[in-house]
């Protein structure tokens, strides 16, 4: 769920992801939509937990974000 995140920001564009998944927990299914500004919207009656990496990607030395972890 990280590509419109990262891809938005490495292309400097507004992109969005839709993802068809189920919780882990109870195995209901979700519907969610993801923008690269992380803002987040969900079908069902759902609080799916999102976050952003925590990366100065102004001072990122390493060849990729990957690489930072």
């Amino acid at each position: 769920m990280a590509t419109p995140f990262v891809q938005g920001h490495l292309r400097n564009e507004k992109l969005s992801v839709k993802v068809e998944t189920s919780c882990a927990h109870c195995g209901r299914k979700m519907h969610l939509t993801i923008d690269s500004d992380l803002r987040w919207s969900v079908e069902e009656d759902a609080s799916p937990m999102l976050f952003r990496p925590d990366v100065d990607f102004a001072k990122l030395k390493d060849p990729s974000i990957i690489d930072a972890f």
